[in-house]
């Protein structure tokens, strides 16, 4: 116990001065015996820390001759397989997720209708010309869910933006195991237009209003559809 806090105190160090010299991904790390040295710790030490950061995404080791710890950025993928390692103890199920997107979905569209650029307003116009070219194909899932990423960084806020993509990790293998019917995509594609329209405007009512309908519709069509594929729980290594 005492060596993983040992090794914990020690990763905590490393981020903050990589934080300190403004170090960017990709930048090399100092070489293991300079981080003995400055340090103070045991060899052993150093490498469980260096695996801990590993794990989070905050650096990668580069293996070979000249290898070494490399500087990373810790991604979605990394948040959501974290998150899914405690909702997998919390026993938690895919209509819990979906209750959370239904609490959080109409604000994230209100804040992007005030806080969207120009970039994130082409960005979704993009992304929903896709999603009408492939409403009938398998690609309309995925499409969908990138529709709403964009939306979440949209907002304004990264928390909004990290949680909305975390979210749609966690559900792809369910969504995969469903589908949606063309009727309901349809539905889908009716209200992603009016969120759009909303958005760009800077008519955050309308949004928040539209989202809301659009995801409260889906919760009951997915609950009603397979009320057994919404009480499965998030399982730790699905992603």
């Amino acid at each position: 116990m005492k060596k993983a806090k040992r090794a914990l105190s020690l990763a905590q160090s490393i981020v903050r001065d990589i934080e300190a010299g403004r170090h960017n991904p990709g930048d090399r790390l100092p070489r293991e015996d300079e981080m003995l040295a400055r340090y103070e710790v045991a060899r052993a030490t150093l490498r469980e820390a260096l695996r801990f950061l590993e794990l989070q995404g905050v650096i990668h080791l580069q293996l070979g001759r000249g290898g070494g710890p490399v500087v990373a950025r810790p991604q979605t993928g990394d948040f959501a397989s974290s998150l899914s390692l405690i909702l997998h103890f919390m026993e938690a199920d895919l209509r819990g997720l979906l209750e959370l997107r239904e609490a959080i979905a109409p604000d994230v569209a209100g804040y992007a209708a005030q806080r969207a650029t120009t970039a994130d307003l082409s960005a979704l116009a993009g992304c929903l010309a896709e999603l009408r070219h492939h409403e009938a194909s398998d690609q309309f899932e995925e499409l969908n869910r990138r529709f709403h990423d964009l939306l979440g960084w949209a907002s304004g806020n990264p928390l909004f933006g990290l949680l909305t993509s975390a979210m749609h990790l966690l559900t792809r293998e369910f969504s995969h195991s469903l589908g949606y019917s063309a009727q309901e995509r349809a539905v889908q594609m009716k209200f992603l237009v009016r969120v759009l329209e909303a958005v760009r405007t800077g008519d955050s009512a309308a949004a928040r209003q539209a989202m809301s309908r659009l995801v409260a519709g889906s919760a009951v069509y997915l609950s009603e559809r397979s009320p057994e594929l919404v009480s499965q729980r998030v399982r730790w290594g699905q992603l």
